[in-house]
């Protein structure tokens, strides 16, 4: 006898303020340290007077249409750009030099609730009009003539890639934000030694798994290579764009079980972002059913290579195009995908 019976859906359930914010900063921190909370308080100001969705978030009445763009697509995906709804927002923090030390493109589909992020590595070749040699050529010194100069190049290394929104975060901010969740759990794979007068850092980590404070979690994050007679990473770069793609992915959960408004206002206050509360409800709504398995990490795809500094070559725009290509048709995370090994150097860079 056939089995009639039809399986009834079951609505979502409504989401409250408290589960709204949960759902706001589950897309913010795997997208690393804060891509949305720097907007979220303004968006708690619209929760009384905005209509709700049909999921229980209090939504903007603005559409994706509406988003706001800081650079249009183009390239040979255009086309694609075009007719994907895709919000895409770079995240980076800065040092004290006002060098970016950590790049990446995050790019969140609201019609799969996934999130692609394509870390960037600081040492990324990069020619710029007027900056001819040394540390100029590398893509992480464009954030010291403002944000939308590093905007600009992460969208032509990326082969046009749309940007919608930026978010910058310095390592005070970082710092303060960690302490605010009550440190991030973290296995730290080798001893990590490192004193630099010059840039005001010093590293003393044991390896091992540990909860580190905001000031240990900065060690953490910039470590690349050890003091004279330390250890290092083995493959430069590559090895800390792997350890903050750990720190992001062990703070998703750590976040999640905390008292995530008092995380936000120290946000508010330590984030510089274009992200308006608009576009914090209209993406809050779309990844109401977002899982805890959304986030895959790819790597700009290259290797390491030396002239005089060790610079991340790009590989052929092929590779970079397969990459793209995987992440807009919906297939990254497939088996073999291109760039999603973030330790995948031909060759290591040092010093």
């Amino acid at each position: 006898m056939a089995n009639n019976k039809r399986k009834i859906k079951r609505p979502k359930k409504p989401l409250t303020p408290k589960r709204l914010f949960c759902k706001v900063f589950f897309i913010a921190f795997p997208i690393c340290l804060i891509l949305f909370t720097g907007s979220v308080y303004g968006a708690f100001k619209l929760l009384d007077s905005a209509p709700a969705s049909k999921s229980g978030v209090v939504a903007s009445q603005k559409t994706e249409e509406q988003l706001d763009l800081l650079i249009p697509g183009e390239g040979i995906f255009k086309s694609e750009y075009y007719n994907s709804k895709r919000v895409n927002v770079l995240l980076y923090g800065t040092t004290n030099e006002k060098l970016a030390d950590t790049i990446m493109l995050c790019s969140f589909d609201p019609e799969t609730e996934k999130v692609d992020v394509i870390s960037v590595p600081r040492d990324t070749y990069y020619e710029r009009e007027g900056f001819k040699y040394g540390g100029y050529l590398k893509i992480n010194s464009a954030a010291t003539e403002g944000p939308m100069e590093l905007c600009k190049a992460v969208h032509n290394v990326l082969l046009g890639i749309p940007i919608n929104y930026y978010a910058m975060v310095d390592y005070d901010g970082v710092k303060k934000i960690v302490d605010s969740m009550d440190g991030v759990p973290v296995n730290v794979p080798i001893d990590m030694k490192y004193t630099s007068k010059k840039q005001d850092l010093f590293i003393n980590l044991k390896k091992g798994e540990q909860v580190l404070d905001g000031e240990h979690a900065v060690q953490f994050l910039r470590f690349r290579k050890g003091s004279p007679g330390a250890p290092g990473y083995t493959d430069g770069d590559m090895g800390r764009v792997n350890s903050q793609q750990q720190f992001v992915k062990n703070a998703v959960k750590r976040a999640l079980g905390l008292n995530l408004p008092k995380v936000a206002t120290t946000a508010v206050e330590n984030v510089d972002t274009t992200i308006t509360p608009r576009a914090v409800l209209y993406l809050a709504d779309k990844a109401a059913g977002m899982s805890a398995d959304a986030v895959q990490a790819f790597t700009l795809p290259g290797e390491a290579r030396k002239n005089g500094l060790w610079f991340w070559m790009r590989a052929d725009n092929s590779e970079i195009e397969r990459m793209l290509r995987q992440i807009y048709d919906g297939t990254a995370g497939t088996e073999g995908g291109a760039g999603s090994d973030p330790a995948a150097a031909d060759s290591a860079m040092e010093g």
